[in-house]
């Protein structure tokens, strides 16, 4: 780390990363490099579906995890404006701002599939 970072737990209000720029996923001791929140979010959620358990809730929550108008998570990109391919029919919506995009992840899908973030970092560096 460098005396431009922060370390951030993924657990951190959301409202903090606005005016940071990511440069990493801390995962235990793993740092895995990213250059953007999307990025960040990709990281996370492939890790969560990693999870065999943490799987079968990210499929059962396709369609049932829902904002005022798109749908957080679904198994097709079709109706979705920025889409990232997570798994096998299981696709997340990225197209919203730093901080609504960290809520959903840890709010709305992490938590209800399970998956425990307490090993889980962000690096940003000050911008």
């Amino acid at each position: 780390m460098t005396g431009k970072e922060l370390i951030y737990p993924l657990s951190t209000n959301p409202h903090c990363f606005i005016g940071h720029k990511p440069t990493a996923v801390l995962i235990g001791a793993e740092r895995v490099i990213v250059k953007s929140w999307r990025e960040v979010y990709s990281t996370v959620i492939k890790l969560c579906n990693d999870d065999p358990n943490c799987h079968e809730m990210l499929m059962y929550l396709r369609g049932r995890a829902a904002g005022k108008v798109r749908e957080f998570l679904s198994d097709s990109p079709k109706s979705m404006t920025r889409p990232l391919a997570v798994d096998d029919g299981l696709y997340a919506e990225t197209h919203y701002g730093t901080e609504t995009l960290m809520h959903i992840l840890t709010q709305r899908i992490l938590a209800p599939a399970g998956f425990d973030i307490s090993d889980v970092s962000i690096i940003v560096s000050m911008i």
